[in-house]
């Protein structure tokens, strides 16, 4: 009785323990440019196919607040929004979210040389079911930064990354230097 107790108990600790290693094995990959770590540690397609929604989404809503506005600008804005920007969002989704793309971030290529872990990024990190983990990040060095939500899933016996939440669209649609009050977090995943 005892020893199928402790068996339970590590098989508890090893399965609370395991998203968190994996958002190690994530840091360690990117900080090395091991693609081929991020590859296996990340679902690229369902990645993309999510972004790809979500962007296409934000930027028809915004056009469609605009389209509202009634002028000619708004009007003629938010039917060639409409028109163009799903084959420009896909197009610029498929190039830029790569593992060859993010090992060479600007950011992550100086955090390497500076062999400094993301570790500091992560704000949040926990279970939203018994099958889904939630991490959110948001640079340390901007308190007013926009928080970026990481989505994983236990896919088999591994956790990987499913989707990434965007914070709101007038963090990243708007002018740089100028952010809304509702940038301090990302939508809470269902």
């Amino acid at each position: 009785m005892r020893k199928w107790f402790l068996g339970a108990a590590a098989l508890l600790v090893a399965y609370i323990a395991y998203p968190y290693l994996t958002l190690f094995w994530l840091d360690r990959a990117v900080l090395t440019g091991n693609t081929a770590s991020l590859e296996s540690l990340i679902d690229w397609p369902l990645v993309r196919q999510q972004l790809k929604a979500d962007v296409k989404l934000a930027l028809i809503q915004s056009a469609q607040t605009q389209v509202g506005k009634r002028n000619f600008a708004g009007i003629f804005g938010g039917a060639l929004t409409a028109l163009l920007a799903p084959t420009v969002v896909d197009s610029a989704v498929d190039e830029w979210v790569t593992p060859e793309k993010l090992v060479n971030n600007e950011e992550v290529v100086k955090r390497r040389q500076e062999q400094k872990s993301f570790a500091d990024f992560v704000t949040y990190a926990f279970f939203t079911s018994p099958t889904a983990f939630r991490a959110d990040l948001r640079d340390p060095k901007d308190p007013k930064s926009p928080t970026l939500t990481v989505l994983m899933a236990l896919s088999g016996v591994r956790w990987r990354v499913v989707a990434l939440k965007l914070p709101p669209p007038e963090t990243w649609l708007s002018k740089p230097g100028t952010r809304t009050p509702s940038d301090d977090a990302a939508p809470v995943p269902q």
